[in-house]
């Protein structure tokens, strides 16, 4: 009897034991595939190699390729080697809560708690660069994490980064190329946002959006935990894909229950990432606020167009003036207005000395005779108004598909599909992104007339166009009007499958007259690889203009007239008209009428996404 009892309950702890084995078996292989566990492992991305004493980013042979595999070697490893818990905090602190009967030993990881201590954060913010034309790795933007510690300013907050390690002074075409083609290696980076605000705010002069992200103080620590381990880690570096805006999605994602990469797009850009985050709202909290940080110049445009005439023009009599007239031309104003006046040239002088790379001896006078006058008055601050201005997710999404009909020369109506890959035009709805310019790139319309075939009407890789308006028209504060654009198009209206290689370009001047107007008056060049229309190289010029009427309606002006320079008695004369009534953020209508040996008018529908 008793050895019969004896057997029934080996029997019974066996079956015990070995449902046990099972279902814990069962639950590491359901966590195997848990998505955060994935984007721990950056699994669907490029594999991540670590860069520091010979260690592993990833403990199985295979683990970048079998997520089970890494999760057993990782459970196994922090079991039978404590210390490893140091090097993988995130992944530790993952187990723990999805396997809460798993206990792994205590140990203590003094430099990972340094790190803690060094960020010492309450909350976490997402930053949004605007564009930057200077730069090919910026003209699309940027985006990085900043920590938000106690400071009023946040200038000694920490931030994390991601961008590509390119050799100094690499050649930009060799850039581009690289950057395309997966060649640079790209990294997470920790810095202060001192240096973020003087690289962006104060030299390239770009404004900045701070997304105050919904975050619990555990969701902060686990993107630290995170950042932690990839501290020494490099991946490969695409620069419109897995870039900053994909990583930063991506690292998002293990906090955000929600996916934040742009659907239907093989490319990912940061205005993507924040116009995601808009979209997941209504589901889940993203962001809590949105607090502008304006550039050294726009600073300086806001309180130019805050001062009265009387003000203004006591400003501009200072910089005409010699530095020993300054606290006397100041003294004819009010106090309240000096100050106004004195803080308007500080950020006059700022903003000159980063563009020009320093000051004159004059103006270096001017403003410590303005600063020695400032000294001797009240410590008052002047009530500046606060500019309201959209935040970039407010803006038209970035690929455009329409369909349009034209009135051709002919007399014949066509119909013409256009899509653009990228990214904004001098119509579109550009909240957060550089005034009167665009960037747009692989721009095709391919059009149709019956009886004849399907004809590429343009391919356009690139066009570039920064009008540089001035918004001040202080001293100084002016640069070129510029174009660039190369591609493939119709020489003429009048023709169909005429098309030939071209670049177009120009150089000049423009002017603001107002806040929504803009006009320009420019030196033009076109190089086309076919003589149809008398040569190969035109020269000549152009005016034109922009002008939002309203958020939903603008229009643009282009004419010009080129001669040939093999051929100076041949010209050519073009005028480009256009107007744009905007839906809403993902549709509008623009009618068009184009005169260049021939004139077609055009009515499109556009779809943006």
């Amino acid at each position: 009897m008793y050895s019969f009892f004896t057997r029934c309950c080996i029997v019974f702890l066996c079956t015990v034991t070995l449902v046990y084995a099972n279902d814990a078996s069962q639950h590491i292989n359901n966590l195997a595939s848990h998505k955060v566990w994935k984007q721990l492992l950056h699994a669907e991305q490029t594999a991540v190699t670590l860069h520091h004493n010979g260690s592993n980013f990833y403990l199985a042979e295979n683990g970048f390729e079998n997520p089970l595999s890494e999760l057993e070697a990782t459970i196994h490893a922090f079991s039978q080697n404590p210390k490893s818990q140091c090097q993988f905090p995130a992944r530790k602190r993952f187990i723990e809560k999805q396997l809460p009967t798993l206990s792994f030993p205590d140990v203590a990881c003094p430099k990972y708690e340094d790190y803690l201590d060094a960020f010492s954060t309450h909350s976490a913010s997402l930053i949004f660069a605007s564009g930057y034309l200077g730069n090919p790795a910026s003209m699309f933007g940027h985006v990085f994490l900043k920590f938000n510690g106690e400071s009023e300013d946040g200038l000694l907050d920490n931030t994390f980064s991601y961008g590509a390690k390119v050799p100094d002074n690499e050649n930009k075409l060799v850039y581009i190329t690289k950057g395309i083609l997966g060649g640079y290696q790209g990294k997470f980076s920790n810095q202060q946002y001192h240096h973020h605000h003087l690289t962006y705010s104060e030299t390239e002069l770009r404004d900045m959006w701070e997304y105050k992200l919904a975050l619990s103080q555990d969701d902060i620590q686990f993107l630290l935990a995170h950042l932690w381990e990839l501290e020494n880690a490099t991946m490969t570096y695409y620069f419109f894909e897995q870039n900053c805006a994909y990583q930063l999605a991506k690292l998002l994602s293990l906090v955000f229950d929600e996916s934040l990469i742009a659907p239907n797009k093989v490319w990912v850009m940061p205005f993507d990432l924040v116009v995601m985050m808009q979209r997941h709202q209504t589901s889940r909290t993203m962001f809590n606020d949105v607090i502008y940080h304006g550039s050294r110049q726009q600073t300086l445009y806001d309180r130019w167009q805050q001062l009265t005439s009387k003000e203004q023009q006591t400003l501009l009599q200072i910089l005409e003036s010699a530095p020993k007239d300054t606290q006397q031309q100041l003294a004819a104003l009010g106090d309240a207005s000096a100050i106004r006046v004195i803080d308007t040239l500080y950020d006059y002088f700022a903003f000159i000395e980063q563009k020009e790379d320093d000051l004159t001896t004059i103006q270096q006078a001017q403003k410590r005779q303005a600063m020695i006058k400032r000294f001797g008055m009240a410590p008052v601050k002047p009530n500046w108004k606060s500019i309201d201005r959209r935040p970039p997710h407010e803006a038209q999404d970035t690929t455009r598909i329409g369909l349009g009909l034209y009135d051709t020369p002919s007399g014949d109506v066509a119909g013409e599909l256009n899509f653009r890959a990228n990214y904004y035009d001098l119509l579109t709805l550009n909240a957060g992104r550089i005034p009167y310019s665009e960037l747009t790139t692989f721009n095709l319309r391919l059009r149709y007339l019956e009886g004849e075939e399907l004809a590429v009407r343009e391919f356009t890789p690139v066009r570039i166009i920064n009008l540089n308006a001035s918004e001040s028209g202080l001293p100084l504060d002016s640069n070129w009007a510029w174009k660039l654009a190369f591609g493939y198009r119709e020489q003429a209206n009048n023709c169909t499958h005429c098309g030939a290689g071209y670049i177009d370009s120009f150089i000049g001047k423009s002017w603001a007259f107002r806040h929504n107007l803009v006009g320009y008056a420019a030196l033009s060049t076109s190089i086309t690889s076919s003589n149809l229309n008398g040569g190969f190289i035109a020269v000549g010029s152009e005016v034109g203009g922009v002008a939002h009427v309203t958020s939903e309606i603008a229009m643009s002006l282009a004419v010009g007239q080129q001669w040939f320079v093999n051929q100076p008695s041949k010209d050519q004369h073009y005028l480009s008209i256009t107007a744009r009534y905007s839906i809403n953020q993902r549709w509008d209508v623009r009618a068009n009428i184009d005169n260049k040996h021939g004139t077609d008018f055009g009515l499109l529908i556009s779809h943006y996404y």
